[in-house]
């Protein structure tokens, strides 16, 4: 059930235009959440755009962190928390690096690298 809710997300983030989408398994981190995806919009308008779809769409109650400025809008959706990263603001603060070996491989990853 688990893999459906994060290919479902993950389909949802590519259809958005969001660019190179990674997902880290960090349930044995206790952290209060087990997944987390990392994503990069190119511009902050478009950021703001896309996480108001996302509030809607998911029926979340308020609008998330960072939805203001743009550049690194954080949804927290239980077991699930998207971070949605301008390009400078990803590198800058590169959590990719933080979750690097609990990187996950979705199924239909490999088979579009096919």
């Amino acid at each position: 059930m688990i893999e459906e809710k994060l290919l479902h997300l993950y389909d949802y983030l590519n259809e958005r235009k969001y660019k190179d989408i990674a997902l880290y398994d960090i349930s044995s981190e206790k952290q209060g959440y087990n997944y987390i995806f990392i994503t990069t919009c190119n511009d902050e308008m478009i950021n703001k755009k896309t996480a108001k779809s996302i509030v809607e769409e998911f029926s979340l109650n308020e609008f998330p962190e960072g939805f203001n400025k743009g550049e690194w809008i954080v949804f927290d959706l239980d077991d699930i928390v998207i971070h949605c990263f301008t390009p400078s603001a990803r590198e800058k603060y590169n959590l990719d690096k933080l979750w690097q070996t609990k990187k996950v491989v979705l199924k239909q990853d490999k088979k579009s690298k096919k």
